[in-house]
């Protein structure tokens, strides 16, 4: 399936529209760590927000906040991301969603799938 890339100017965006339009969506977070192994984080968890922090001189970070509205969230921190990538489906959903790091790749993956609307009016 063809890939689409999130251009660095709109992470915060998309960002954004995940938190808003997929809040509660169930989410599995994997990490593809550079030496071939793979982590599975979290499985079907309810997604509470995905946050881009750009307050660091040095570091940009993604944080994914996973579990229960009632719990403390479980939280992912990727550090320095490279690319975002959305995987396209048959049905113009994306599913998976790549984010690649200097420490690996985290895969996520929706359940309910994104709609097309993540990516409306993001530069191609």
């Amino acid at each position: 399936m063809a890939t689409r890339e999130i251009q660095s100017e709109d992470w915060e965006a998309v960002c954004n529209r995940i938190s808003e339009l997929r809040q509660q969506a169930l989410l599995t977070i994997e990490v593809l760590r550079p030496d071939g192994r793979r982590d599975e984080l979290a499985h079907d968890v309810p997604l509470q927000s995905i946050v881009l922090d750009r307050s660091d001189a040095c570091n940009d970070r993604i944080s994914l906040n996973v579990g229960a509205q009632a719990h403390k969230p479980l939280t992912h921190v990727i550090v320095q991301p490279i690319h975002i990538r959305l995987r396209r489906g048959e049905n113009g959903s994306f599913n998976p969603m790549q984010i690649e790091a200097e420490s690996g790749t985290t895969v996520l993956t929706f359940r309910p799938a994104l709609r097309p609307d993540i990516v409306q009016g993001l530069r191609a």
